[in-house]
């Protein structure tokens, strides 16, 4: 081979290249390749792992929601926040049936998150209580929210009032 037609050899190469490079995104649309939601739980200074360890009873827990929508569309979020203990089984498929202490909800475009207050309060003193968060999408197609097997635990030990 020649030098002029290395040459040309090397740069329809990286032409080819180039074409690959921009069509792909023409012909893959804005296909979401692995889409997915985020759920998580911010301490009182909204940060991770700042978290209240001992709560006096029937006062206020003041924590942050966050959650992320990466799922292509737009989606109708449900938090649920329950109450258990060191029994609780949470799981991936099934919500915990537990008391439900409060829901949260809010609407995310996609690519968008977003962090909101919350406040919990307990009653029942005990070591090792568990705050599970569980994450529901609403189906259009069934009319009802659907539990997707995220979640997220918080565990405190609540005393006595001061």
């Amino acid at each position: 081979m020649r030098l002029d037609e290395k040459i040309q050899a090397v740069i329809m190469i990286a032409l080819l290249a180039l074409g690959i490079l921009t069509a792909a995104p023409v012909i893959l649309g804005d296909r979401v390749v692995e889409p997915f939601s985020e759920l998580g739980i911010l301490g009182p200074n909204m940060k991770l792992g700042d978290y209240p360890r001992e709560i006096p009873s029937g006062e206020n827990i003041d924590l942050y929601l966050y959650l992320g929508n990466h799922e292509g569309t737009i989606i109708y979020y449900r938090v649920q926040v329950k109450l258990g203990d060191q029994s609780t089984n949470v799981s991936d498929t099934m919500p915990y049936q537990g008391e439900i202490l409060s829901t949260y909800e809010r609407v995310l475009d996609d690519e968008n998150n977003c962090t909101l207050p919350i406040s919990i309060s307990l009653i029942e003193t005990g070591i090792n209580k568990r705050i599970v968060f569980e994450l529901y999408e609403y189906k259009s197609e069934i009319r009802e929210f659907e539990y997707e097997g995220n979640w997220v635990q918080l565990w405190v030990n609540v005393t006595e009032p001061r």
